[in-house]
């Protein structure tokens, strides 16, 4: 099923088929503009909140990130009445006002959402495309190994049916979590996509050894500039050693949004359609209904 939108004011046509997006600028001469209703959001079914002390505070995770741009806290809240909130955002929306696709969760790890399953099922039923990012801790490290137990086999059946694909946080830490579900992923037949933290040159390293490992395995990497807030210390982005040691096929290489500032500079032979990511996307935060330029922006 191929799905349209089209806004006259943005010089602006979508068209989106099987995951994949097209963009028409309806005047060749002129760009597209920043569109009234955006293509993708990110959803926060979490929440985030910025404490007294002026330090930003997210959701429930509990991978214990030392680098949490978003701080996300074990032990943390989510939004109890998220599916309510998504259907009435979402539901009055005509449909070529509705987004093809949405990313969860925002600021956690979606699977510890009460109700993450019925929240997909509610973003399917609207006829926008939901996807989650995972740092695979809903798998059980010490079930047989190789072969999905019972509660990691709903988590496959509910992300094959009502999802687009997903996104696997491949934490350093969390090596033996993400790898086991990655696998899983990739034997149910799931549209899987790596996201790897870019920052020193011993991170840009990691990625060229999962790159060589889970080429066969995944859709896309999707490389994410480290983000200096939240709990993250300061670290600087190595570009110039990154695009050195990116491979010579990057046919299976995603760029964060992040990264716009770096790959506008054209110091790189990327082959990369580029647009300013808040023209066509934004960042909803479910617990206060607030719609922010990205997730980075929550703080400014």
């Amino acid at each position: 099923m191929i799905k349209k939108r089209e806004f006259k004011e943005s010089n602006y046509r979508g068209l989106w088929f099987k995951g994949k997006t097209i963009r028409i600028a309806l005047d060749p001469s002129k760009p597209i503009t920043e569109l009234k209703y955006p293509e993708f959001y990110d959803v926060d079914v979490f929440g985030t909140e910025i404490d007294i002390n002026g330090k930003l505070i997210g959701g429930l995770c509990n991978g214990k990130c030392s680098y949490c741009y978003l701080s996300a806290q074990v032990g943390g809240t989510y939004v109890k009445d998220a599916v309510k909130k998504i259907k009435d955002y979402f539901g009055p929306m005509t449909e070529n006002q509705r987004p093809f696709q949405v990313a969860l969760p925002g600021s956690g790890e979606f699977t510890m959402h009460p109700d993450w399953i019925e929240i997909l099922k509610t973003f399917k039923d609207l006829g926008i495309e939901p996807n989650y990012t995972t740092n695979g801790m809903w798998v059980d490290l010490n079930s047989s190994g190789g072969i999905p137990t019972e509660e990691e086999q709903k988590v496959l059946d509910a992300t094959k049916k009502y999802c687009g694909g997903i996104a696997v946080s491949c934490h350093p830490h969390l090596f033996e979590y993400w790898t086991v579900a990655t696998n899983f992923y990739h034997q149910a037949g799931i549209k899987t996509n790596l996201h790897i933290i870019i920052s020193d040159k011993e991170s840009i390293d990691d990625f060229k050894i999962i790159y060589d490992n889970f080429k066969d395995k995944v859709d896309y990497f999707v490389l994410l500039p480290y983000g200096n807030q939240g709990r993250a210390k300061h670290k600087d982005i190595d570009w110039e050693y990154l695009i050195t040691q990116l491979p010579e096929d990057q046919s299976q290489l995603a760029f964060g949004a992040n990264f716009y500032p770096y790959l506008i500079k054209g110091n790189h032979g990327i082959k990369i359609y580029l647009y300013e990511p808040e023209i066509l996307s934004k960042f909803l935060d479910l617990k206060d209904m607030k719609l922010y330029n990205s997730s980075f922006s929550i703080n400014e």
